[in-house]
């Protein structure tokens, strides 16, 4: 039998690169930065023992920036080199292929003062903005070193959770992990005062010959944060009655509704 896991990452996958081969790429800017970050998580509040990893790269720019999944930003590298659509299907479909839970990519100051958020839900891509200013964050005169770089502590409300960030004025970078920005140094460390979402940093990088940051050139359904969330729980609603006409047994319906339920602690309680 199948399980969630092994369905939604060959879907999910799949669905990003329906059109596969000749895939096409709107360059922004040379990146001569990049910020690995390890994220830990909880996706059920009601079980503390369900803890996730993933790692994160931010490629930074002169002015602009961009967050993705590691494993995603490896297999689309990866992906660009096939010349046929065989090629990227046996790769996607391989148990080798580790994919990851996140695949939302994060444009920051793209277009100009704002923020490029895309993502896939099965079987289309969307996009949508949001101004970048989205942080009224509070300093405080706390100092300590974190991740091995002098910091200094700074606290804010974001989306239905209190988080405090500690960033480095020695690395100077108003940026950060997931939509986290606006201070005057690099955010080194990020959590909200549950510890459901914790960010940080592992190793900054120096890119030479730097890297081009891009978006990917397609039809995007563009929409706004609330629309957004709305496919996606249309989306969550309706995957039951989808794998059933795809085939699925019982079992891998229920197994899906187990997962569905579980999965109830997403990183912005509050939509608006």
């Amino acid at each position: 039998m199948r399980n969630l896991f092994i369905i939604l990452t060959l879907m999910l996958p799949l669905c990003s690169y329906a059109q596969f081969t000749g895939l096409k790429y709107i360059n922004l800017e040379p990146a001569t930065k990049v910020v690995t970050y390890t994220l830990k998580y909880q996706p059920d509040s009601t079980n503390p023992d369900d803890i996730r990893n993933s790692k994160l790269l931010l490629f930074i720019g002169p002015n602009i920036s961009k967050i993705v999944n590691k494993a995603g930003y490896i297999n689309d590298t990866t992906i660009r080199k096939f010349t046929t659509d065989a090629q990227v299907i046996n790769f996607l479909t391989d148990p080798k292929t580790f994919h990851g839970s996140i695949l939302y990519q994060i444009f920051k100051n793209y277009p100009k003062g704002k923020l490029t958020y895309t993502d896939h839900i099965p079987s289309d891509s969307y996009r949508f903005e949001e101004n970048l200013d989205l942080f009224q964050w509070k300093l405080t005169g706390d100092t300590a070193t974190v991740s091995g770089f002098k910091s200094q502590r700074a606290t804010c409300d974001f989306g239905g959770r209190n988080w405090i960030a500690w960033f480095s004025p020695d690395l100077p970078y108003s940026d950060g992990p997931y939509k986290f920005n606006g201070l005057p140094g690099l955010i080194v460390k990020v959590f909200d005062t549950r510890n459901h979402y914790v960010f940080e940093l592992l190793v900054v990088n120096k890119l030479e010959p730097a890297v081009m940051i891009d978006i990917q050139d397609k039809q995007y359904i563009n929409t706004t944060k609330q629309g957004f969330f709305k496919a996606w729980d249309s989306f969550r609603a309706d995957i039951v009655s989808r794998m059933k006409q795809a085939g699925g047994d019982n079992d891998v319906q229920q197994t899906i509704a187990r997962n569905m339920k579980s999965d109830n602690n997403p990183i912005e309680l509050k939509r608006k």
